[in-house]
């Protein structure tokens, strides 16, 4: 390939992709390799016309000891050569666990501490065509499914793949007619990675046996796919909308009778991006989890179902739940005792206030997250606890003349099973006299002949709040 074809066809991809904007600030990832100095040769070449400010960084992993540090010194003499700034980065690599996953952990980790140091606008690294097939087999056989077969993005956040354009070969041809040399790392030809194993062996059997065209093939593919994909993307909006009932940080309820009318496609796209959402990266939302939630979305009953990252995923009544895995803070709260001088108290999530009145109040409160009950005080025993439910429970709702065990009330009331271990109840030690934010029993009701009432406000509160609540209250009582 010409240098001058070379860069007429990166300056179409830049445009039609919309990769970078004149005047930018770009961070180019170089190992030393073929194609990141084939990038840094292109971007030296159009610095000018699209008034660009480049950095180069190399991260030099110290794996392989003289050999990295030759990439090292190779990269500092193009960049000097092409006069682009350059900073290098020595990482050492934890030898748990895959050396893949962890060395591309700390390489981004570095880009990206070198592009917030430098007020950098974007990161580019330099795959190409090849890459581009690699990846979208790796994703075929990991059953990442759309979003997979889509491959490399062009543009992912602050990261853009320039040369997806280029083949190899492209990028080897534009160097050698620029005079310029490259490293080769040996361990490309360790076939125990699995990114070698395809490109040294599964690949050039598949050219050989199938189809000579086939990295060419592969790579048009991900181009498909990727217009695919967003076209969904644009629908999951509108349908993340309509199914959305609830989103807080870490947690997503979606309407379920909605979301079972999606086809599955649609349905797939919006549990992956409700996934990503809760767990608030991108994290890989594979085949294997999408069919997990099928069959939950099948079931008769409510079902849990635990995925990667902590999430949990609930059906529950006319709801799915998706949430991080939170800690059980209520299993082991002693029930709390509360006796007639006591004002304020804290159990759970909740901030109870309590007040002996003579007169009843012209009306109660049940605005947002605030509930209001009066109950004529004479009627409960005193001192009472605040605990959480038992087996065996019952007591008489309002309303009602018959004692209702406290689980078939929950049923009944379609209390989620994840929320019922953590409704607070009042026992004066001979009845429940009310489920917090539910229901009061009949006994406790005022009536004409009430002289005293007691009056409790509940107020639902976060982690944080309560444990400043706590602290205040140890204040007080020292």
């Amino acid at each position: 390939m010409e240098i001058a074809e070379a860069l007429k066809r990166l300056e179409k991809n830049i445009t039609e992709n919309k990769l970078i904007q004149n005047g930018e600030k770009l961070l180019l990832g170089c190992s030393g390799g073929a194609d990141s100095n084939a990038m840094l040769y292109l971007f030296s070449r159009l610095r000018v016309s699209l008034n660009l400010t480049l950095l180069a960084v190399h991260i030099n992993h110290q794996i392989r000891g003289a050999e990295s540090d030759k990439d090292e010194q190779s990269v500092k003499e193009l960049c000097i050569k092409l006069n682009i700034p350059i900073i290098i980065h020595r990482i050492n690599i934890p030898e748990k666990g895959n050396l893949e996953n962890q060395a591309r952990k700390k390489r981004m980790e570095s880009f990206n501490k070198v592009l917030e140091s430098y007020k950098m606008d974007k990161i580019l690294l330099a795959h190409q065509r090849e890459d581009q097939a690699e990846t979208v087999i790796l994703n075929l056989l990991r059953g990442s499914g759309i979003s997979g077969m889509a491959g490399i993005k062009p543009v992912s956040g602050k990261i853009v793949h320039p040369l997806l354009c280029f083949s190899r070969k492209d990028l080897e041809d534009i160097l050698n007619k620029a005079g310029i040399t490259w490293r080769t790392d040996s361990s490309n030809q360790d076939n125990k990675f699995r990114r070698n194993f395809l490109r040294n062996e599964l690949i050039p059997l598949l050219e050989k046996e199938f189809n000579p065209e086939l990295k060419k093939h592969l790579s048009q593919l991900a181009d498909y796919f990727a217009q695919a994909e967003s076209i969904f993307k644009q629908k999951n909006k509108t349908h993340f909308k309509h199914l959305c009932l609830d989103q807080q940080p870490g947690k997503i309820v979606l309407d379920k009778n909605s979301l079972v009318k999606l086809n599955k496609i649609e349905r797939y796209y919006l549990l992956r991006d409700v996934f990503q959402q809760v767990c608030a990266c991108d994290s890989d939302f594979f085949a294997v989890h999408y069919q997990a939630i099928e069959n939950v979305l099948c079931t008769h009953g409510s079902k849990t179902l635990c995925l990667p990252h902590k999430i949990t995923v609930i059906k529950q009544y006319e709801e799915l739940i998706v949430q991080i895995e939170s800690e059980k803070e209520t299993q082991d709260i002693e029930p709390l005792l509360i006796d007639a001088d006591r004002t304020l108290a804290v159990y759970g999530n909740y901030r109870f206030t309590f007040k002996y009145l003579r007169i009843l109040p012209k009306e109660q409160k049940m605005v947002g997250e605030e509930e209001q009950v009066i109950i004529d005080a004479d009627k409960v025993k005193s001192p009472f606890y605040i605990r959480f439910r038992k087996p065996g429970d019952k007591f008489i709702p309002f309303g009602m003349t018959q004692f209702k065990r406290l689980k078939e009330f929950f049923i009944d009331e379609k209390v989620p099973k994840y929320e019922r271990d953590s409704i607070p109840v009042f026992d004066d030690g001979e009845k429940l006299f009310w489920i917090a934010g539910l229901r009061l029993d009949n006994r406790v009701r005022y009536d004409e002949s009430t002289t005293r009432y007691l009056q409790i406000t509940a107020h639902t509160i976060s982690s944080k709040s309560r444990k400043a609540i706590h602290k205040k209250i140890r204040g007080n009582n020292e």
